[in-house]
Formats: structure tokens, sequence, C-alpha cells
């Protein structure tokens, strides 16, 4: 190493505070450098102690513990933020999405612990939240009760924490279409050759309960398993709607309450040959007004 201000080369090393300075003129060659040397201390209980810090990949900093120096919060947070972020990466990986989603929810991780959203929260709850939030803004197919099938916790939980996290971040998802999921809950039910007419007609029949307020106020599940099993019999498939409930995560009251309200609409007196070939420009009353008139 020669100097850059005299070129001389007599250059001396001071490993204790990690920089070398030209004995000629004065001049500081390095500084800060970063040693790969072990060396041990003695604590204040007599044993012997390693010091020196591990420096992570992507980390800014070196952890300040040691002998003679106190611990800060920044070694916490940078913990925190890489453990988020190895969860993240499991969760991704589990439920097979792309790796831009990791640094999208890594991101909104780091704005709810910088606003401190994360306390009093499992943080396990919070990062999953934040993956689920880049699937909603992706369009993804993946439902949150997919998240909680990974993590093995209730959606309930899971989803208090996602609705805490929207409301505080104040973000705007978009409705989430349940078209999106048809062709994965078809592929499911196997419905070999055919399973692109399936999805065609399912498809059709999320656009008319959309027009006759069926799906407004309603969970994507109950409106995809009530399309999937009229789409499935319109093809002569037989099933059953148990087989539809196993597949799409709903309850039976769920899947024939959206049933009877497609069936009290115009669209549920048409034939098969009129429900392809015909588009009725009316719409029906929703399923709330139309209940309350009949009770009273």
């Amino acid at each position: 190493m020669a100097c850059k201000a005299c070129n001389g080369t007599e250059i001396e090393h001071d490993a204790a505070q990690g920089m070398s300075y030209c004995t000629g003129c004065g001049e500081v060659c390095e500084e800060n450098t970063i040693v790969s040397e072990v060396t041990f201390g003695e604590a204040a209980s007599g044993a012997a102690v390693v010091q020196g810090s591990f420096v992570r990949a992507g980390q800014t900093r070196a952890n300040m513990t040691g002998p003679g120096r106190f611990g800060s919060g920044q070694e916490s947070r940078e913990m925190t933020l890489y453990n988020s972020r190895r969860r993240i990466q499991q969760l991704t990986t589990a439920l097979h999405l792309s790796e831009h989603y990791i640094d999208t929810a890594q991101r909104y991780f780091q704005l709810a612990l910088n606003m401190q959203i994360t306390r009093g929260r499992r943080a396990m709850y919070v990062s999953a939240a934040c993956l689920y939030i880049v699937c909603r803004q992706e369009k993804n197919s993946v439902m949150l009760i997919d998240f909680t099938d990974v993590l093995r916790v209730s959606v309930f939980k899971l989803g208090a924490t996602f609705a805490k996290l929207v409301n505080l971040l104040n973000l705007q998802l978009p409705i989430v279409d349940p078209s999106l999921y048809i062709a994965r809950f078809a592929g499911m039910l196997q419905f070999g050759d055919k399973t692109q007419q399936v999805i065609v007609d399912a498809s059709r029949l999320v656009q008319r309960m959309d027009r006759d307020w069926i799906r407004t106020g309603r969970r994507p599940a109950g409106i995809c398993g009530a399309c999937l099993l009229i789409a499935a019999r319109l093809h002569n498939f037989r099933r059953t709607q148990r087989e539809i409930m196993q597949v799409v995560k709903i309850a039976d009251t769920t899947l024939r309450r959206r049933l009877d309200e497609l069936r009290l609409t115009p669209s549920g007196n048409l034939s098969v040959s009129d429900f392809r070939g015909l588009w009725l420009e009316q719409s029906a009353d929703p399923p709330a007004f139309t209940n309350n008139r009949i009770k009273a």
C-alpha cells in the first residue's frame, strides 16, 4: 500500500483503532476497518467473553455490544427486521409466491415498525398481514385462510391484525374479485378437459351475481362455491355440496344461502341455453331488501 498524498510506502497499521496512516506525512490511508480477528476479554464476573460483532448482509453498522459498551435499540430493531424478512421468505416459499413479494412486504413491515404498530402484536401475524396486503394489491389468488393453514392459527386473529394494519397505515386495497379464485378452485375440483368451459360459466355467474347485488358485502369464497357448483351441474358433473365446501372452505349454510339468493333473481329462472345466450339488462333488488320485504 502506498500513500496517496506523498507516495510513501512506510505505512503504520493500528489494529486497536482500525486505521492505517503514513509515517512520512501523517495522511490517514484507511480508517474504521473491519477485522476478522477473534479477541477475548474479561467480564465483570471474571468470565471470558468474545469481543467483536457479527455484521450480517445488508446491515449498516456493527452492533455496539461487549465489555465497556452499552447495547442500544438499534440492535433490537435490526434483529426484528431480520427475523421478519426470514418469516416472510418462509411464507412466500410455502405459498409459492414470487420473490418480489418479499421486498414489498418487508417495506410494509418496516413502516409498521416505525409507527409502532407491531407493539402488542405477534410478529408472525404482522409479517403475514404485510404479505397478504401485497397479495391483495397484486390481485393474487391467495386468500387469507391460506395463510392460516400455513401458520396453524385462527383466521379471525390473523384477520383482526390485517384489518388493524390496513386501517393504521391508511391503505386503500382493491375489492376482491371472486373471479380471481375461480380458476384455482376449478383446478382443484378436477373437471378434466371441460375445466375451461366450467371456468367460463362460473365467471359469467359471478358477473350475474355482481349485477344482482349478491356479491356486495359477501366473502368471495361463498360466491365462488355457489357459482362453481352451478357451473359443474351445467356440464353434468356430479359435484356434491360437501366437495365444494371442502375446496373453497366455507360452511354449508353459506353455500345454501348464496344459492337461495341467486334462485330469487330473474337469472335463476333461465334455462341453460338462455343463460349462455342471453344477458339480462335488468338487475334484481339486493338480498337484504328482498328479505325485509318478505318479512314485512
